[in-house]
């Protein structure tokens, strides 16, 4: 690429700017490729392809010099480079497996690293630099390693220090490419700059295995050179429709173009943001990756709309799905099932999907660290898939699926004892209702709740997917050593976990177990301002509506705290004047 110099251009530079950041963008070069050549090494060097159904989705650059390109038919590449090696990439399991380890990798350079798909990483090495550079005088201004873009110019002194901040990042993304390539055989490029929007730039421009670091003050123009505003990172299809619309067409365009008239187009927040991207302003941070949310695969085929042909396409994408999460070291909570059906009729298609929880003792971690099903868990897991599908397709009726796909979609880390989530999905009002003090009814005590006070229904899963895997109410049997289950999201937690109160007969005896159950002309109240005593032994007048409290008890139905009886009887207890206790006189 070659950057031209103007004075327009330069003049469109803010002298203030700052440039505080050093950003790294790593990309592998021809992911998929490089993946399939270390798996196999005499493929190495030959033209090789990556086959997706009838699409070569990438190649390696002996492919790219006979003109086979990204997303080409095979039957075209097949033309232009007749000794293309064809490799099925349907699998994706060795490129995210591939993947991690590069992310691990990086991660030993800074935390603050952001993937972008699987072969493309941002990394912020402001704080690492800065303290490379504090160890260093200022005699020994760093030099820098590969490209500088534009060709030919060097880093000019800035007054904000950017220069050497720079320098140095180029050094250690060498390090880090260096060691990319040592550990794990894998070529890539880099481009380094004061931001995120100019680091993926640049770093594109001296490919492959190379890396190129941006002048902060040529931004404009190396923006300015580029061809058309789509290959600007955050303009997509739809907003270069638009600019088309008004005669801008290119980066130059978008720079010389008045703000008034990208306002009336955009409005004020947009028309901003595109004239500062046009001129290399980015200030969006590099945010940390943490784990997937969702794990998942997706099969497209021809029209199934056989039952046996949907069950046996989801039995092989759920052994992928499984070896997919072996290495995650996490414990899936609930799966989601996905179908795209055509309608023949109106040439159409449309997707729906399904989600279930599923039980997390259908796996266990091995010694390795890894998860496997346990004995049977494949065939449960996939009892529940066709639930979900005989849910979203009505057998009796024709049906075509050109689509289906498999997710785990929630996850949880394995922990006992006090951090389990059943102790978190426990309210703290419930914990409070249960806290009274030594309440006595007929010489049974009951003690502030423990661990064991609670049910253990308290520790069942609000789905049972072995018995009725879509019951609302149904609660699983065989799960009390499960204690982390999470809820279903369209369920409140309190309703799941509580079980609704029988309501029993008036003659029907209590139930002591539980301190709302006690009769309400039983309870003995302690505290440190008077003795203990009953309400009957109290000197409070007699009340027509109070002889009969202890020979009606309250239903199981019935809460006590809002029973007229127990209020009124309540308030008269608190209306007596509390006397105080005299100190002993020694």
């Amino acid at each position: 690429m070659v950057i031209s110099h103007t004075r327009a251009a330069m003049d469109r530079m803010e002298v203030t700017e700052t440039h505080a950041r050093v950003i790294i963008h790593i990309d592998i070069d021809c992911f998929y490729a490089q993946v399939e050549e270390l798996r196999q090494p005499e493929l190495k060097g030959k033209p090789l392809g990556i086959q997706q159904k009838n699409i070569v989705v990438t190649c390696n650059y002996p492919a790219r010099e006979f003109g086979v390109d990204k997303l080409m038919l095979v039957t075209d590449a097949l033309k232009r480079c007749p000794d293309l090696v064809l490799v099925r990439g349907e699998d994706l399991t060795p490129y995210r497996q591939m993947s991690t380890r590069i992310f691990e990798v990086l991660q030993r350079f800074t935390p603050c690293v952001e993937k972008l798909g699987m072969d493309e990483n941002y990394m912020d090495v402001t704080r690492q630099i800065e303290y490379r550079l504090g160890s260093m005088t200022m005699a020994d201004d760093p030099e820098v390693v590969g490209c500088v873009c534009p060709e030919g110019e060097l880093l000019p002194s800035c007054p904000c220090g950017c220069d050497r901040r720079l320098a140095a990042g180029s050094a250690m993304a060498k390090e880090i490419r260096d060691v990319l390539y040592t550990e794990l055989g894998i070529t890539s490029c880099a481009g380094i700059a004061h931001n995120k929007l100019l680091a993926k730039l640049v770093g594109s421009v001296n490919k492959p295995n190379n890396q190129t670091v941006l002048v902060p003050h040529c931004a404009p123009t190396f923006l300015g050179d580029l061809q058309t505003v789509r290959k600007v990172t955050g303009v997509g299809q739809k907003t270069e429709s638009l600019l088309a619309e008004i005669g801008i067409r290119t980066v130059r365009d978008l720079q010389d173009a008045e703000m008034e008239r990208l306002q009336r187009k955009f409005g004020q927040e947009t028309a901003s943001k595109l004239k500062d991207l046009s001129l290399g302003r980015d200030n969006m941070p590099v945010r940390p990756s943490g784990k997937p949310k969702s794990i998942g695969l997706e099969d497209s085929c021809r029209s199934i709309s056989v039952k046996q042909d949907v069950e046996e396409k989801f039995s092989v994408l759920l052994v992928r799905l499984v070896n997919q999460v072996m290495d995650d070291g996490r414990i899936p909570i609930a799966i989601k099932m996905t179908l795209r059906k055509f309608d023949p009729a109106k040439k159409t298609s449309h997707r729906e999907t399904k989600q279930a929880n599923i039980l997390p003792s259908l796996f266990k971690l091995r010694p390795d660290g890894k998860l496997h099903l346990i004995e049977g868990g494949h065939d449960k897991l996939l009892r529940i898939i066709m639930r979900l599908f005989e849910r979203l397709i009505d057998l009796r009726q024709p049906f075509n699926i050109t689509l289906l796909g498999l997710a785990f979609s929630k996850f949880q880390e394995r922990k006992f004892g006090s951090c389990s989530i059943a102790n978190f999905l426990i309210k703290k009002s419930d914990l409070e209702v249960q806290s009274v003090t030594s309440l006595t009814s007929d010489g049974v005590t009951i003690s502030p709740p423990s661990r064991d006070t609670f049910p253990r229904y308290v520790n069942a899963s609000p789905v049972a997917m072995e018995n009725d895997a879509f019951s609302d109410t149904s609660v699983a049997s065989d799960v009390s050593s499960e204690p982390e289950l999470e809820p279903s999201p369209k369920k409140t937690r309190i309703g799941l976990l509580i079980p609704k109160r029988p309501c029993h007969p008036r003659h029907e005896s209590m139930d002591t177990s539980s301190p709302s159950k006690l009769r309400v002309a039983d309870l003995r109240l302690n505290s440190l301002d008077s003795p203990p005593s009953s309400l009957a032994d109290t000197n409070l007048p007699a009340s027509p509506s109070t002889p009969d409290v202890e020979q009606q008890p309250l239903p199981n139905c019935v809460d006590p705290q809002h029973h007229p009886l127990y209020v009124l009887s309540l308030g008269r207890l608190m209306a007596q004047p509390r006397t105080r206790r005299s100190k002993p006189q020694e």
